[in-house]
């Protein structure tokens, strides 16, 4: 009965804004809103059979005796956070919003010199876009973004070598003290990023994307940790190991409703090569991207 009533209110606020023979039929709308008024009767239609995103809305007046109607389908409404409105005959919506993302995964070192072996399971990557402005364009898979945001990678040594700083600021690898308990050696480098992506939508809430992050890398300390022979715990810590200032890394990533993946390649080496002994390497890294 309220399935009744609720066609017969839509196909009479139809019917009163139809002109001539026009005729506009919705099969299986999700929800449909009737608004009444002293003056004015609003008829909203969310989905269609066909198309979970299908929007209609109709307004009829009554203006000195003379009905005056509105209609809109798939209305623009413009800029928009989380979705953007609008789409031509494809069925591709144009859309403009803001997004943020976190990344937390693993990171290890590749083309590293023989002393350096990062290992991957104790090296992580943390970073956060805060904002992320994006662009589709109707009836087109294509996107673009640009965002902001900041990260901080740890490339961890468990081995016998530790990473260390002498005093003309070289950085090189060494071995422990002799009879030492090795702990872990790190290096840590802190950015600013700035992601220029090329997206792909390929489902309702799939999206596939590659680019580039440019990484301002203004911050890079050195600490190490390990028990002497004596049994005597130890902490070293150097800051100002001469990181690149700038690097750029390649970037991947899958993402379906809201949950994915990323990896993470840059050709460019971590430290300056002028102040690297035996210790530059570049960075791969992998994870979950939400």
């Amino acid at each position: 009965m309220k399935k009744l009533l609720t066609l017969c209110l839509l196909t009479a606020a139809l019917a009163a804004n139809a002109q001539g023979n026009d005729t506009l039929t919705i099969h299986g709308p999700r929800k449909v809103r009737i608004i009444t008024g002293d003056s004015i009767q609003k008829v909203k239609v969310y989905g269609s059979e066909n198309d979970s995103q299908y929007t209609y809305e109709t307004s009829i007046q009554l203006v000195d005796s003379n009905y005056v109607s509105e209609t809109f389908i798939n209305k623009d409404w413009g800029f928009t956070l989380g979705s953007g409105q609008g789409r031509n005959g494809s069925g591709l919506r144009a859309s403009r919003f803001v997004s943020s993302h976190f990344g937390v995964g693993l990171c290890t070192a590749v083309g590293a010199d023989n002393p350096v072996s990062v290992l991957v399971g104790s090296s992580w990557e943390l970073f956060w876009t805060i904002a992320e402005a994006n662009r589709f364009f109707a009836g087109s898979h294509h996107g673009f973004s640009m965002g902001f945001g900041i990260g901080w990678r740890n490339y961890r040594m468990t081995d016998f070598n530790r990473f260390a700083k002498a005093d003309d600021g070289i950085i090189y690898t060494e071995p422990y003290p002799a009879g030492s308990e090795p702990k872990f050696s790190r290096i840590k480098v802190f950015s600013l990023n700035v992601p220029l992506m090329w997206k792909y939508r390929f489902a309702r809430s799939g999206t596939f994307s590659l680019g580039v992050v440019l990484n301002f890398n203004t911050y890079g300390s050195i600490k190490t940790r390990y028990e002497d022979a004596d049994g005597k715990s130890h902490k070293d810590v150097a800051k100002h190991i001469h990181q690149k200032p700038f690097t750029l890394d390649l970037m991947g990533t899958l993402n379906i409703y809201g949950i994915g993946a990323y990896c993470k390649y840059s050709p460019m080496s971590t430290l300056q090569s002028a102040y690297s002994d035996n210790s530059n390497f570049q960075s791969l890294s992998f994870g979950v991207y939400l």
